[in-house]
């Protein structure tokens, strides 16, 4: 009888068992010396680092450890370990898109196959981006053999990113010869869903020295859970309140007393309310002392912010994706190649979205909805720029209110792409380079939203982790507890609630849709008999680009369809209990409510008859973006020539190139259908040159022109809401200039191994056509016919937000507007690699890393480049021998500048990501090459988010939790 000793797992264990198990594997393996070929991790990094030696400018390339295994999960995830390359990432925590140097993810043109791409999706749940960013995490890596990233300019290279160009590569039949069959199969465990997601892919490849074909499949359906923290726009200061009309049976405003300094936004109660009333042993409606109940002076507790609609948060649901590759390649002889690469991709992505919102905003005194503070704890905070501004960090509430919402995510995605092409060697010193393109993606989003009120109660709302807490006197879980469908206060005081007594939405219709579509033409020429290294190429490029950007709803809905249904009279029946129970569990510091009441969203929607809506088309969608159709038509032509010479005894190499190019752009709205057309030409200029100062040493210089086109979202020729009142508007400009850059390089590399090399650069962007947005003051009625807007189905909430402020004639809208600014930002920074295999004290063991740091100054505070991190960094541990490959990844980037709300500061967190890779060859059906895997991302929790001006003030923070992927793959 044998007993084993029990086993914890836990992640340090599991990362201790794993070491242990790769030292132990490495004494077990070591065998006499023979010839090596280096493969998997270090077969990577061999390949990249042959690609960077033989590079002219400034370039990194990865490579795929073998046919259908990139080295990360996620083709962003893969970049990121290139200096200069950082993630932007989706609320789930995995990695979605890339910025380069500094500039966000529109600066970087990102093409497949050498042509350009376009994708329909507009970025993570919590957004609506429609620029010209790309989501990284709809392709699966599997059927990608290469990612290189540009960070300087060629002639040859397609225009559009300021910052970079990336080209991913497909895979191709004839990467290895002969007949190849590669799988995978992945389960990956979600530490926060308690789920497990699977995880696929086939690729079969079959090749001879004339034909070839590949198709390869890939999927996986991720089921994931985010808990987070958001608050909306700006964090807000208010007033004591009174009625402006003393007769509670009259609906009007509530104003603040004489002499407050606060900005009206929300409101403290100057009598008893009944929760108070009965804490305190006084009468409902008696007059509060709010100083000596909240122990803040007047003037503070005017100025005090507190959250605009703070709301913890619960996202839970699955995305589903499958892409399939087929490539053929055809060599009739040596002189020609054929061949095209079909990629089809279809997705879906099903959320149920859940937040509980402190109604912190517009709680009128009229509805019933001021509060009462005591025991207010206000902190000072100062700012960027030394200002400081009074924050409430903790207190007790009475007669708050939470505003819940609950989002029906449903989201379709579909890609196709379509790129023949055509190489012919004429003879020895002429080439032709023939290539097409077509891609489509269609993005459909419906986002239904249903709101609801829960009962006055004591609230305590305490700062004391990331993010704030918010603990409720009843519990807001439950179903039971006296949730309506919108506010209601009996103003009259006659036991009846009016329908005029009702206040808020109700269901908000949230409905976008995009279109995108490239279509491209390629004529590359060459004359050399080794034009990489002498010779001249020139060649001729026509692409088109066109996307199109709609938002739906219908006003008559809330009337129609809600207005005297089951749902409207019985409301508390169409909810249940809340979707998680555990609700912040793995938020920093959070101790507030657990969970939230949940729509019933299958009975709800049967009761209002969703299914029946005829929807229209709205300006703007519910981000306050405007939109609009964009149509690029780009005709380029462009020389460049490559020469190598002997300097002193030592080679140099040097690329030189001019790009012209005519761009033709036509920018329509609903509102202007006709559209507003523009014409413009750009000259862009490239030089390029390596010098082997030692037969392992270069040193590389570049400088080059580049342009990034404006952001379509900007352009439309359109106004859309802001807000869900009457607060502002956002129009388009349709005649923004380009984004234009020139940009300059220097540095070099230290070759000291066949893997191992080091590597500086500095760096230096000046960049014009930067954007700002001006505000122009609007009475409400000019709207129409000074912007465009369509103020004839405002919907119930901007109806009653109009009512309150005095009507048409009187009320006054904010509308914001961009236009190019003179201005210029200048970007300069340092990038450092060092690849270092440690052979020489463990055959297999070795680390790569990389760093940048970059400093901006403007001659204009609106050209200010948001998004920029002072320092971004990685780490790369691995080993490996025959049987065992491991690696332990530390990323880390600094927090900046993430954007701005009400001319205030959003600071995005620093972040500090590990993840964990392993792998076991089996000893078994080894002509299967069977391998089991293990990867663990984001093992210590670290959230997505940004401050508010301050550290210590959270915007909102989103904590995805790790996820444990296991899995087998094998190929023969």
């Amino acid at each position: 009888m044998s007993t084993r000793k029990r086993f914890t797992l836990s992640k340090m264990g599991l990362l201790s068992a794993c070491i242990a198990a790769a030292l132990s594997a490495q004494a077990q393996d070591e065998v006499p010396e023979e010839e090596i070929v280096i493969t998997g991790y270090r077969g990577t990094l061999q390949t990249s680092t042959n690609a960077k030696r033989d590079s002219v400018g400034f370039s990194d390339e990865i490579f795929s450890d073998d046919i259908g295994k990139m080295p990360s999960q996620n083709l962003a995830e893969s970049l990121n370990r290139i200096p200069g390359v950082k993630i932007n990432r989706e609320i789930t925590g995995e990695g979605q898109q890339i910025s380069v140097r500094g500039l966000g993810p529109s600066f970087t043109k990102i093409t497949l196959n050498g042509n350009s791409m376009s994708v329909a999706s507009t970025g993570s749940l919590d957004s609506g981006d429609r620029g010209r960013q790309l989501d990284l995490d709809f392709f699966p890596p599997e059927l990608f053999r290469s990612l290189s990233v540009d960070k300087t300019s060629k002639a040859h290279q397609q225009e559009g990113g300021v910052s970079g160009y990336v080209d991913m590569r497909t895979l191709r039949p004839m990467d290895k010869e002969g007949q190849n069959i590669s799988f995978s199969l992945e389960g990956a465990y979600g530490e926060l869903s308690e789920k497990t997601s699977p995880r696929y892919s086939a690729i079969y490849s079959w090749s001879d020295d004339t034909f070839g074909i590949l198709a390869g499949i890939a999927g996986a359906q991720n089921k994931s859970r985010v808990d987070g923290y958001e608050a909306v726009a700006l964090f807000t200061d208010g007033c004591v309140a009174q009625w402006t009309n003393e007769d509670p049976g009259v609906l009007d405003a509530s104003s603040c007393v004489d002499g407050s300094q606060g900005l009206n936004h929300f409101f403290w109660s100057p009598e008893a309310t009944p929760d108070y009333a009965a804490a305190n042993g006084v009468a409902v409606g008696s007059p509060v002392d709010i100083e000596a109940s909240s122990g803040v002076p007047a003037d503070v507790l005017d100025l005090a912010k507190v959250p605009y609609l703070g709301r913890p948060m619960t996202t839970v649901g699955d995305r589903d994706r499958v892409t399939g590759l087929l490539a053929v390649q055809f060599r009739p002889n040596d002189d020609i190649e054929m061949g095209v690469d079909i990629m089809v991709t279809d997705g879906q992505t099903e959320f149920v979205r859940t937040e509980a919102m402190w109604w912190g905003r517009r709680n009128y005194l009229h509805q019933g909805a001021a509060m009462i503070p005591e025991n207010v704890t206000v902190t000072n905070y100062t700012n960027s720029d030394g200002e400081q501004s009074p924050y409430i960090t903790g207190g007790t509430f009475y007669n708050a209110h939470l505003w819940a919402g609950s989002r029906d995510y449903k989201e379709d995605l579909s890609f196709t792409s379509i790129m023949p092409s055509l190489g012919w060697q004429f003879t020895d010193n002429f080439r032709m380079d023939l290539s097409a393109s077509k891609t489509d993606s269609d993005f459909d989003r419906d986002e239904p939203y249903v709101l609801y009120m829960s009962p006055g109660a004591r609230m305590d709302f305490s700062v004391d982790g990331t993010v704030p807490s918010f603990d409720l006197s009843v519990d807001p879980s439950r179903s039971d507890i006296g949730w309506t469908w919108q506010q209601e206060f009996d103003q009259d005081q006659d036991g009846i609630i009016q329908q005029d007594e009702r206040f808020g939405d109700m269901f908000r219709l949230q409905r976008n849709k995009r279109e995108t579509e490239t279509s491209g033409f390629h004529a590359d020429f060459a004359l050399g008999d080794d034009v990489e290294r002498n010779g001249i190429k020139f060649g001729f490029s026509w692409d088109e680009i066109k996307s199109s950007t709609k938002s739906f709803g219908n006003g008559d809905f809330t009337n129609d369809n809600i207005i005297g249904s089951d749902p409207y009279n019985n409301f508390s029946d169409y909810l249940g209990p809340s979707i998680v129970s555990d609700l912040g569990s793995n938020i920093d510091g959070y101790h507030g409510y657990t969970g939230i009441a949940q729509v019933d969203w299958a009975r709800i929607k049967a009761a209002t008859n969703y299914g029946s809506v005829q929807f229209t088309e709205n300006a703007g969608d519910q981000f306050g973006s405007t939109n609009g159709d964009i149509s690029e038509e780009m005709t380029a032509l462009y020389v460049e020539g490559n020469v190598e010479s002997d300097v002193a005894g030592n080679p140099l190499r040097m690329n030189a190139g001019l790009r012209w190019v005519n761009t033709q752009q036509k920018v329509s709205s609903l509102s202007s259908p006709d559209g507003v057309e523009e014409d413009y030409n750009k000259v862009l200029p490239s030089l390029s040159a390596v010098y082997d100062v030692a037969e392992d040493v270069k040193l590389r210089a570049s400088t080059s022109k580049s342009l990034t086109r404006a952001n379509p979202s900007n352009m439309f020729p359109n106004a859309g809401w802001g807000s869900s009142g009457i607060d502002s508007v956002n129009a388009g400009n349709p005649r923004l200039s380009p984004f234009e850059s020139t940009n300059f390089d220097i540095g070099g590399e230290w070759y000291f191994d066949d893997i191992g090399y080091v590597g500086l650069t500095y760096f230096e962007k000046e960049i014009t056509g930067f954007t700002r947005t001006d505000t122009f003051v609007v009475t409400f009625e000019d709207l129409p016919t000074d912007w465009g807007l369509d103020i004839s189905d405002l919907g119930p909430d901007r109806e009653q937000a109009l009512i309150e402020c005095g009507g048409p004639a009187t009320c006054t809208t904010n509308v914001r507007a961009a236009s190019n600014v003179d201005g210029a930002a200048t970007l300069t920074g340092w990038e450092a690699i060092w690849v270092m295999p440690l052979d020489m004290w463990v055959e297999g063991l070795g680390f790569n890393t990389s760093a940048t740091t970059i400093h901006q100054t403007a001659t204009d505070d609106d050209a200010i480049i948001t998004g920029i991190s002072d320092w971004t960094y990685n780490v790369t541990a691995y080993y490996e021998n025959e049987l065992f490959q491991t690696r332990l990844t530390y990323f880390h980037q600094d927090g900046s500048v993430a954007g701005y709300t009400q001319n205030r500061e959003l600071i995005s967190f620093d972040r500090s990501q590990v993840d964990f890779s392993a792998s076991y060859a089996l000893p078994v059906l080894e002509e299967m090459d069977l391998t089991l895997t293990f990867d663990a991302y984001n093992l210590t929790n670290e959230p997505v988010g940004s401050w508010h001006e301050i550290d210590g003030i959270a915007f909102n923070a989103f904590y995805p939790g790790a996820t444990y992927t296991f899995g087998i793959r094998g190929r023969f």
